[in-house]
């Protein structure tokens, strides 16, 4: 005779079942003996094969169990999995994390793994071991003291970008302050050329107006010698010129 449990302990039995703990560990839990459990699993069985898993899942309480299953096997179907696939898998997985493999490097040792059957992948063991040795270092070592110099030359990378930017504007600085000194050379030129065109004419007015000095003086002189010769007679220059309009009248 079947055992009439509540509706909350059956879903708690079924939980248990669907949790893939064993029929005595989901026994224990429920409060009820193996057995029980056995003959639920099986009417649970015959019940989802008449109407359905997922309405088999809600009459024992646990839909939301039977619909993750249901997901996960869509899931699985699509990625081309089996179950006993999907199962290895996880093995591997586990396996892997026991190793202290992130799921991250998974797929490196899988390419490592891979590549052991190249025929180059023994002699680069056999160096990196001779490497090791030469170097007095661990693999971990040598790695360690890879990426630091690799840290290393980025850094020095990012100077010489940095010196040679600073390189090119100074280039372009002293460039533009060479145009601008040729520039200032040529004006300066202009300038100088100017003041020679300019001291030329000034030579030359002064010249001119020597010239005209010199007659202005030849004039005074002539009037100087003119009124001493008018006074030795006795006359001056306007009588000089009073006779002189007197005798034009003639």
């Amino acid at each position: 005779m079947t055992v009439r449990l509540s509706a909350h302990k059956v879903s708690k039995m079924m939980k248990g079942y669907f949790g893939g703990i064993t029929q005595a560990e989901t026994a224990e839990k429920a409060g009820v003996d193996q057995s029980t459990v056995s003959i639920y699993s099986s009417k649970f069985k015959k019940r989802a094969s008449q109407v359905g898993l997922l309405s088999a899942g809600k009459e024992f309480g646990v839909f939301n169990e039977v619909d993750a299953l249901r997901s996960l096997s869509v899931e699985l179907s699509e990625a081309g999995l089996t179950v006993g696939e999907a199962k290895e898998g996880l093995r591997i997985i586990k396996t892997f994390m026991k190793l202290g493999i992130s799921p991250e490097q998974h797929l490196t040792l899988i390419k490592v793994c891979g590549e052991i059957n190249h025929p180059g992948f023994i002699q680069a063991a056999v160096k990196l071991n001779k490497i090791e040795a030469e170097a007095n270092m661990t693999f971990a070592q040598v790695i360690s003291r890879l990426e630091k110099a690799t840290s290393q030359l980025s850094a020095v990378e990012k100077k010489s970008q940095e010196m040679q930017s600073k390189l090119e504007s100074a280039a372009k600085s002293l460039t533009q302050k060479q145009h601008e000194e040729a520039s200032l050379q040529a004006c300066l030129q202009q300038l100088q050329n100017e003041a020679r065109a300019k001291d030329t004419q000034m030579q030359q007015q002064l010249v001119s107006r020597t010239k005209q000095l010199k007659v202005k003086l030849a004039e005074v002189e002539q009037v100087s010698v003119l009124k001493a010769e008018l006074a030795k007679s006795g006359l001056d220059i306007p009588t000089l010129v009073k006779l002189a309009k007197e005798y034009s009248k003639w």
